[in-house]
């Protein structure tokens, strides 16, 4: 008995529940009793601090695909196998979690997002709406809420609920005539303002486009004034910051917030693509200080965001690389934005719009100039993420990848191409070939009116049935793909959870279980729930030159794991996006706990 009253008190709390998890507790307490006579482990049976027993533990490694017992000592695993087995590793102060079959995963890797950017961007009133009004009504409760704030904000609206010039200033203007009033689109690429914006931002008829072709502010065809629909990132970041400049104090708070919401959702580890709308330095200061002070729940690879063909981005990306290094925080990635998407017209394809055919899309850069600048990288051994949503900019980032293999050393190189939402049959296999990530969001295929409509009206029926969103295609063709939500932007639904981005890449479903896309049969792209789990584990962090760290859970690699409260594999697809995520541990210190579940 005092052999047993001790080990209630090395193991925090562990309910004896029956003979075998008693049995199994008397054999780790005459280990611990070892331990405390003066005996010592050895270099390979090291003492835990966490031990997870009785789990339906899904590794992602392929030579030993499922265990039942997972063993972390600091912030690593350091056993992974059977119960029996886990009781040498207990230590004198070892927490024991019994999950009585309940999945445990790798830690999810979100292969494209924006946290930084994010927490600014989301701002605001929500305008996830289907109805105008809505989306009105919505902006005025917040701004009646918040009589001081300097500018009215909101996050969401969808392009479906207006013509292809998007939304004009005239309804903003009737309710908030003196205020001004800044709402970015669901994709972010977007944004909807009014007069008194545009007036405190010093846009006139004859102000110039940032970026004429790709990023502009609509005008009128008759008085050459802007309507009130900002088109891509600098243009919307002009008038943003002409307003209110965007600094760190004004999203610290936000920010904060929405990385425990990422813990939440059970997210280890993500790839930043972009720090947009205050300078990059302010976002990596905000990761550093939250790691110091060990607030940190993500363990974050940056980049440098690069969408003007005046810039030489080398210097910048490599000046980063050097001033940004720290445990938990890298800068290591150029990000090239090759193209826009379909909703604006600014994504580049191998054909012209259905509803405009006098223009295809114009890619940012020509050709020539992302050769150079891929090759370039490539020779310093960076690697680029590039943005390319229409198959023509996929085929000419892939181009670009081709061309500096060619020409520059061979070296461990991960080049990927993020979204990737259309691509030609031709170019499918490339990925593969190539040794290029394909980094997608499924979550993207639902029959949403987004793809129903908007998509369609834009590119026509046929091709959005034969090239959109090839997941499955390219994993079949031999290729890596990784996901990403590429949080918060959307094409209508924004969201940072895995688990909704895994059970949209096995249905093409609605979340709620309705309807299948009526373009593109989904059979053609759904993956199975293993290849659904790869890619949002190991995958994400090979693309991160990660996967030596993390991605599978495997003795040596660092300790970031999620707790589900379901086995995935017992349950329909269609329940999976109501799985609860009941614990997250990153690099070994648990980073989010439902306390309001037993385990």
């Amino acid at each position: 008995m005092q052999q047993i009253k001790r080990a209630s008190l090395n193991i925090d709390g562990i309910l004896l529940k029956n003979a075998t998890t008693l049995v199994f507790i008397m054999m780790l307490t005459i280990s611990a009793s070892i331990c405390d006579a003066g005996q010592t482990t050895s270099i390979t049976d090291p003492e835990a601090n966490i031990i997870y027993i009785n789990g339906k533990v899904y590794t992602v490694n392929e030579k030993q695909p499922w265990a039942e017992a997972v063993a972390v000592s600091g912030n690593s695993i350091v056993f992974v196998g059977s119960n029996i087995d886990a009781k040498k590793y207990t230590g004198k102060k070892c927490r024991i979690i019994d999950l009585k079959g309940k999945m445990l995963l790798p830690g999810f890797i979100d292969g494209h997002t924006h946290p930084v950017s994010g927490a600014q961007l989301t701002s605001g009133a929500d305008l996830q709406y289907n109805s105008i009004e809505k989306i009105i009504a919505s902006v005025k409760v917040y701004a009646d809420k918040n009589p001081n704030e300097k500018i009215i904000r909101g996050f969401g609206w969808r392009y479906h609920l207006f013509p292809s010039t998007g939304p004009t200033k005239k309804i903003l203007d009737i309710v908030f005539p003196d205020r001004p009033v800044y709402l970015i689109a669901i994709d972010a690429h977007s944004a909807w303002v009014n007069s008194k914006a545009l007036e405190l931002a010093g846009i006139t008829k004859d102000t110039s486009d940032p970026q004429p072709g790709f990023s502009y502010y609509q005008r009128d065809p008759k008085t050459k004034e802007a309507t009130g629909y900002l088109v891509e990132p600098p243009a919307e970041i002009a008038v943003l910051n002409a307003i209110q400049p965007q600094t760190k104090e004004l999203i610290k708070d936000v920010f904060e917030k929405k990385l425990k919401d990422f813990a939440k959702a059970g997210v280890t580890s993500v790839f930043d693509a972009g720090i947009l709308g205050l300078p990059v330095e302010d976002g990596f200061s905000m990761y550093f200080n939250l790691e110091k002070q060990g607030k940190l729940v993500l363990r974050v690879i940056g980049s440098f965001y690069h969408n003007n063909p005046k810039i030489d981005p080398l210097p910048i990306i490599e000046d980063y690389r050097n001033r940004f290094q720290s445990e938990l925080v890298q800068a290591a990635i150029l990000k090239i934005n090759v193209d826009g998407g379909d909703a604006q017209h600014t994504g580049a394809y191998l054909q012209p719009y259905a509803d405009k055919p006098e223009t295809s899309g114009e890619p940012i850069f020509t050709p020539e100039q992302l050769n150079k600048i891929v090759s370039n990288a490539d020779a310093a051994g960076i690697d680029c993420h590039f943005h390319a949503f229409g198959d023509r900019a996929v085929r000419i980032a892939l181009d670009a990848v081709e061309a500096a293999t060619k020409i520059n050393p061979k070296r461990d190189r991960r080049h990927a191409l993020a979204h990737s939402l259309y691509i030609a049959d031709q170019d499918v296999p490339r990925f593969a070939k190539l040794n290029v990530v394909a980094q997608m969001s499924p979550q993207w295929a639902m029959p949403d009116p987004t793809n129903l409509k908007v998509s369609v009206e834009r590119l026509g029926e046929d091709l959005v049935n034969k090239e959109f969103n090839r997941y499955g295609s390219v994993i079949r063709s031999g290729g890596v793909v990784a996901f990403g939500t590429d949080w918060p932007a959307a094409g209508y639904y924004s969201t940072h959870k895995p688990l909704e981005v895994i059970q949209v890449a096995m249905t093409r479903k609605m979340l709620s279980g309705k309807g299948l896309l009526s373009v593109m049969p989904p059979e053609n792209e759904i993956i199975t729930l293993e290849q659904a789990i790869k890619s949002s584990t190991w995958s994400p962090a090979y693309e991160l030159h990660l996967d030596n760290k993390v991605g599978t859970i495997e003795p040596g690699k660092r300790a970031d794991l999620v707790v589900l409260g379901k086995n995935l594999f017992d349950i329909k697809p269609e329940q999976i996006s109501e799985v609860k995520v009941l614990m997250t541990l990153m690099n070994g210190k648990i980073t989010y706990e439902d306390r309001q579940l037993e385990y």
